[in-house]
């Protein structure tokens, strides 16, 4: 059970907080919330919008500066309130919450995520804590816990010179992640050199990487340094490593094992103290199977591998993400536009995002630029979408065990000719339906409430029979509108 500090608000706002899983003590004002901090221990402050002696905004810096690892969740419901978002998440508020748009499950999600979050900060030295902010690590943002398992990972190596490699879909982010490592490593004094490995023509990537003489072949009217001597001391990212060719794999793994370097048309070899970071978005086991990447290379490689999970894994942390890159963009583009409408942020959530943080941000920043309103609405961005990136219609399985007393919506499932093959992940990724059943949509929502009316809306219990999590199966009762008062 969680204990909450709720501030503000009147009997009704307090009535419906209760309802959910929680222990909940109710101040007044500001200055006995910071009273009561003071004395108890929370794990979160949710903050009113009606609040006398200390305004919202003031009591979210004046809590921060006493307390800086305990989540603070504000309630926002006018529009000079929405306009304060933006100040209120750099003063250090955790997130916001709208309960007229919004449902309860939702800020359920949000303080059970932003209690993982600050007791993995709990977990830290006083020192180690500079390196994170409050939403993530830098410009890596979220508090989910497959974020938080990659901000552990993270500072298990932060002052470890090892070699590692990133593993992720494209535009997940690996270059900010590399860029971590580095920045908080102890070369982070020292060059940081990039090489998008596709991006140079293969013919040029050699002399790019490891340098030339004079003369080496047509057009070398000069000595050139590589990329490697450029990082010497410091780190090199090699970023889609899975794209070079055998020859220059071989000389990868040269530098790995002899530290040196060779200049295309030189008869020496250069020492070179420099730590490799990598990363791909293929299946480097499947390609050594192929032999398409050498053996001895990947082990060298895979010393310390990290996955930088793909935006579709952890949906929780997508307004986060939205509103840190709102933040960027309306400095860049003078905008107008200063908070994100709630059915926006869900049509965000719900999207699948094949292309990852960098189509959210692409999405965002097309946007901002044809926006003239403070409010960015869902109708600015659905229209963005190309249509063959349909909105996410399921993320979870349906059934993956159901005792007996559930027999009936197993059978029912298993009539509707849904084929559902075990993943790792929480997604149905093959389906096969007759064109005149219901569509997959209609099929899950009824799966999920004849699941929640069967428990009496129980969401362990639920969420067993369903073979979901807790916070995916908030997450869908908010997208369907299957609320207990239906």
């Amino acid at each position: 059970m969680l204990d909450i500090l709720f501030v503000g608000g009147n009997r009704k706002d307090v009535s419906a907080i209760k309802d959910l899983p929680i222990e909940l003590d109710h101040v007044q004002n500001g200055m006995i919330a910071l009273s009561a901090l003071n004395s108890e221990y929370y794990d979160g402050v949710v903050i009113h919008d009606n609040l006398p002696l200390l305004t919202p905004s003031r009591l979210v810096r004046e809590i921060r500066a006493v307390n800086k690892h305990i989540p603070i969740y504000t309630l926002i419901k006018s529009g000079e309130r929405r306009a304060e978002i933006l100040s209120d998440l750099a003063n250090g508020a955790t997130f916001y919450f709208e309960p007229d748009s919004q449902s309860l499950d939702l800020l359920l999600e949000m303080i059970l995520m932003g209690k993982q979050y600050y007791d993995f900060m709990a977990e830290l030295s006083e020192v180690e804590r500079q390196y994170f902010n409050h939403i993530g690590s830098g410009s890596i943002i979220g508090i989910s816990e497959l974020m938080i398992n990659l901000y552990r990972l993270l500072s298990q190596i932060r002052k470890k010179d090892v070699t590692t490699i990133l593993y992720g879909n494209s535009g997940t982010g690996k270059n900010l992640v590399a860029s971590w490592l580095h920045d908080y490593s102890l070369r982070k004094n020292n060059p940081s050199i990039s090489v998008n490995c596709p991006a140079i023509p293969k013919e040029l990537l050699e002399s790019e990487l490891f340098g030339h003489t004079k003369g080496a072949f047509t057009g070398a009217d000069s000595d050139k340094d590589g990329k490697f001597q450029a990082a010497n001391s410091g780190t090199i990212f090699l970023d889609e490593i899975g794209d070079l060719d055998m020859n220059l794999q071989a000389k990868i793994l040269r530098v790995l094992e002899s530290g040196e370097v060779e200049k295309i048309g030189a008869n020496n070899s250069i020492k070179v103290n420099v730590r490799i970071i990598s990363a791909t978005n293929q299946n480097l086991p499947e390609m050594v199977d192929e032999k398409k990447f050498r053996q001895d290379l990947f082990h060298r490689i895979n010393v310390f591998p990290i996955t930088v999970p793909s935006l579709s894994d952890h949906p929780g942390d997508i307004p986060m993400i939205a509103y840190s890159i709102l933040r960027e963009l309306i400095k860049k583009h003078n905008s107008p536009v200063n908070y994100i409408s709630s059915d926006a942020l869900k049509f965000l959530k719900n999207y699948d995002w094949p292309g990852n943080v960098r189509e959210l941000e692409n999405i965002m920043e097309r946007a901002i630029l044809t926006s003239q309103e403070e409010e960015l609405s869902l109708a600015d961005l659905e229209s963005l979408i190309t249509v063959d990136h349909s909105v996410q219609q399921v993320s979870d399985p349906i059934v993956e065990e159901v005792p007996k007393d559930g027999d009936d919506l197993q059978d029912e499932v298993k009539a509707e000719n849904i084929n559902v093959q075990e993943s790792d992940e929480e997604t149905i990724p093959s389906i096969i339906v007759p064109s005149e059943l219901r569509s997959l949509k209609e099929l899950e929502k009824d799966a999920i409430k004849k699941t929640l009316i069967h428990t009496k809306y129980n969401m362990s219990k639920a969420s067993k029979i369903l073979g979901i999590s807790r916070m995916t199966l908030y997450r869908k009762i908010e997208t369907y509108g299957l609320n207990s008062d239906e």
